[in-house]
């Protein structure tokens, strides 16, 4: 997946040994980029991507039907603003594996776009299949989360109630450190890549928690600065002052990475009238219009705020 995880739980009396974990953890996540990775070019996205194949069914394993679900239903419901074949223009403004990051042509935007939209794409039970020829699927801003998720369903398998699992920043919890709330802490946006400090810190027990941002996945062009989140409508980086997006998620790290990177490509006004009309917990951080330099300001949705203020 390109980033670092942790697995952090207190051990009951009937969890096994960490020797006895965390071979089969390590195991979990081979097998996940093995299905999921587009940076691997045996794995199965790889190969169904590079496939010319159309309308012929295309087998996948469980764990990708249920992320790549997943997937389509939040693209249905943003109608599109977040959606898992955008690759083609992830990959030509230099985002996706072996990237060269610059600032392609108008032709080339058009091009690429064309390759772009859900509807392309055909899900049955167990298989999938494309419309055109080129179809890129690319499950990044899932498929982290999912396996947060798959590490924790197996934590628990093995009698484990208080764990906290990290994947690239996407985070579950469950039960507590040492009878405290898990602390997990929001970064203040920074383009460095260590010591930002911290924004603000959640106390989980059991939720999940993800951010989505473009503080530090962008490259600069002419004085410009480009960020890693594609609009779709324009097949450009977002313009807008949004720095980053976290949501929380009473279960699923799957769902709230996603949900995060979704509500990323909105903005932060269209972004938080979303999330509070989808009871999404969801906290944006950004400047206010037309500023580009100065402090942050934040906004958070009614239940993000309720979470804070300590209904928990």
């Amino acid at each position: 997946m390109g980033t670092s995880f942790s697995v952090k739980y207190q051990a009951g009396e009937k969890t096994p040994q960490l020797k006895a974990l965390e071979p089969k953890i390590n195991k979990l996540l081979v097998d996940l980029n093995m299905e999921m990775s587009t940076y691997i070019k045996t794995s199965e996205i790889s190969r169904f991507n590079s496939s010319a194949s159309v309308n012929k069914p295309f087998r996948i394993s469980p764990n990708f039907y249920k992320t790549l679900v997943l997937s389509i239903e939040i693209a249905e419901k943003t109608k599109g603003q977040f959606d898992p074949t955008i690759g083609p223009l992830v990959n030509l403004w230099g985002f996706g594996p072996k990237g060269q990051r610059k600032v392609p042509s108008s032709v080339e935007i058009k091009k690429a776009k064309s390759r772009v939209g859900y509807e392309k794409l055909k899900v049955l039970d167990g298989s999938i299949s494309k419309s055109i020829p080129n179809l890129y699927l690319d499950l990044s801003a899932s498929a982290k989360g999912y396996g947060v998720d798959l590490i924790a369903a197996f934590l628990e398998s093995n009698f484990v109630d208080h764990y906290m699992v990290e994947i690239g920043g996407e985070v579950k919890t469950k039960g507590s450190k040492n009878g405290t709330p898990w602390k997990i802490g929001i970064e203040t946006p920074s383009a460095e890549n260590s010591g930002a400090p911290i924004h603000k810190i959640l106390n989980l027990s059991g939720e999940a928690v993800a951010t989505s941002g473009n503080y530090r996945n962008f490259f600069e062009d002419k004085g410009k600065r480009y960020g890693h989140t594609i609009d779709f409508r324009t097949g450009r980086p977002t313009e807008n002052t949004l720095a980053s997006v976290t949501v929380i998620h009473d279960s699923s790290a799957a769902k709230a990475d996603a949900w995060a990177t979704a509500l990323m490509t909105m903005g932060a006004v269209k972004g938080l009238v979303f999330a509070e009309n989808n009871g999404l917990k969801a906290l944006f951080i950004y400047r206010p219009a037309g500023q580009i330099e100065g402090a942050f300001v934040e906004a958070e949705t009614s239940f993000f705020e309720s979470f804070r203020e300590g209904i928990k």
